[in-house]
């Protein structure tokens, strides 16, 4: 308990404008600072990140009705995650200048047209599919039907009493059978 009235007695403080209050608090927070900086995919400068967060804190802060650790904890995390995204949509934010202004003149997209046409090629590939099917030899076909089952192929290989390498071998020759009849077309 006395932990928790220092730690109240620090937000306070820091709310109140004390730096030092404000100083050891974003210690605390080191490690849910630099966790955040590694999980971004597009990182700022570490310098830059740190700024972000102390202005973050102070949001946080100046906004904290309830002045307990762990309701500052939930509210600066979650400012941290709103914050990351926030950066991210500057830094990619589309200019209406960048934006196509759509004139009449563009030709309408036919769908029916494309629809027939994937309904067509599907088709094919299905066909493709069960004249391929059949050549296989019968371990093979198994293997397949294990596959398409949503079988691991550890597991497949257990059930139909081949090695893992054989499996991995027989995938394999079927990718390579694949990109081969893709050139050809």
């Amino acid at each position: 308990m006395v932990v928790d009235n220092n730690q109240s007695e620090l937000i306070v403080r820091a709310q109140a404008g004390d730096e030092q209050a404000f100083e050891q608090i974003l210690k605390q927070f080191e490690g849910l600072v630099w966790k955040m900086y590694q999980q971004q995919r597009i990182r700022p400068q570490p310098n830059d990140w740190q700024q972000e967060c102390r202005v973050v804190l102070h949001k946080t802060l100046s906004l904290l009705r309830n002045q307990t650790w762990a309701a500052l904890t939930v509210y600066y995390q979650r400012s941290l995650r709103t914050h990351v995204v926030q950066l991210w949509r500057n830094e990619y934010r589309v200019l209406d200048f960048q934006v196509p202004i759509l004139k009449e003149t563009i030709v309408s997209y036919e769908t029916q047209q494309t629809v027939s046409t994937c309904e067509q090629t599907a088709n094919e590939l299905l066909n493709f599919i069960a004249e391929w099917y059949v050549t296989l030899p019968a371990k093979e076909r198994e293997l397949v039907s294990l596959l398409v089952q949503g079988y691991g192929m550890v597991e497949a290989a257990k059930i139909i009493n081949r090695s893992r390498s054989w499996c991995y071998g027989v995938r394999r020759k079927w990718q390579l059978f694949y990109n081969g009849e893709v050139r050809k077309h």
